[in-house]
């Protein structure tokens, strides 16, 4: 009996250890993709190689992704629990996909989302690339939103956290919702903030010109703009335009150039600097220091053929064998 007793337990044994043996291995498993593939769940991480691309649809991956250089994720109606990476000139597309930790740019093409949740920030760091860009649509970002070079464009969107751009080419913020600061500062081809609500103060300095509310000096822009904080506009170039917006705080700012001008709007705090008498522009409906092709389609246009560019290598590739 006592023998018998010692071989089960030492079964049971045997048992737990090859248990945590395949949890230990599954936790750290990291699946590599390339080509298509569907509605599967990846018990792991997921790593796009190279220079190669990913199209996934309805997938789940219970872990992190990282995108090495060059590589392109592109997946729609999908899960991702953990963070997602990017490396020089890889490109992460998500359409109504959800993830759970942070997005983090180093030095990537760009990110797109639409119609996507991500329960931590997203994060750029400056590298080589000349214009990595972070566009979302219809988004839900919890943390904060920090880019730090390229372009940044938010429709739509809401945002948990402060949203930072510095030394961007542009940061727009159109028909969205920001609970906490926004800080643009050396964005060379300026900055519009159009029909949308930050709670918030708003702060821009040494831009290529300032669009907040309506007008079309830099786009255009129907949408009355509501500021919980103040706003703050200095040492700007080109124009600043403020139109039509609410604003809770403050509203000042020294040193733009040409002289800041505006009209209708509604300051609850202390008015001080160049935006005391505030004129309205000569010509409030001419686009008078913007590009004639937007930011948003220009950008738009650089997305649809990198994006169709990856679809036709994926396809091509065949299937992915997740």
């Amino acid at each position: 009996m006592k023998r018998l007793t010692a071989v089960l337990a030492s079964v049971t044994l045997a048992a737990a250890g090859l248990a945590f043996t395949a949890t230990a291995a599954s936790a750290g498993l990291t699946t590599r993709c390339v080509g298509e593939a569907g509605a599967v769940t990846v018990p792991g991480d997921l790593v796009v190689p190279a220079d190669k691309t990913c199209v996934l649809t309805g997938t789940t991956i219970d872990g992190a992704v990282r995108l090495q250089p060059g590589a392109n994720l592109i997946i729609t109606d999908g899960s991702i629990t953990g963070a997602v990476v990017l490396n020089a000139d890889s490109y992460f597309d998500a359409v109504g996909t959800s993830v759970g930790g942070n997005i983090n740019n180093r030095d990537g093409y760009g990110v797109y989302l639409e119609d996507a949740t991500v329960a931590g920030a997203y994060v750029g760091q400056a590298g080589e690339s000349a214009n990595p860009f972070f566009y979302a649509v219809g988004a839900n970002v919890d943390r904060r939103v920090e880019a730090v070079q390229g372009a940044l464009y938010l429709e739509s969107t809401q945002v948990g956290g402060p949203v930072t751009a510095i030394g961007t080419e542009y940061a727009d913020v159109v028909d969205s919702t920001l609970l906490r600061d926004l800080t643009v500062s050396g964005n060379v081809a300026g900055a519009t903030l159009c029909g949308s609500e930050v709670d918030g103060n708003v702060t821009y300095t040494e831009n290529g010109g300032v669009q907040v509310g309506t007008g079309s000096s830099i786009a255009v822009c129907e949408d009355v703009t509501y500021i919980g904080g103040s706003l703050t506009a200095s040492n700007n170039t080109v124009g600043v335009a403020v139109n039509e917006a609410i604003i809770r705080g403050d509203l000042g700012g020294e040193g733009n150039d040409p002289a800041p001008t505006g009209a209708d709007n509604r300051v609850r705090g202390e008015i001080s600097g160049q935006f005391v008498d505030l004129a309205p522009a000569s010509q409030p409906q001419a686009r008078t220091f913007g590009a004639e092709v937007s930011n948003e389609q220009i950008l738009l246009d650089s997305i649809t053929e990198r994006r169709a560019a990856s679809e036709a290598e994926a396809a091509a590739d065949g299937p992915a064998n997740l």
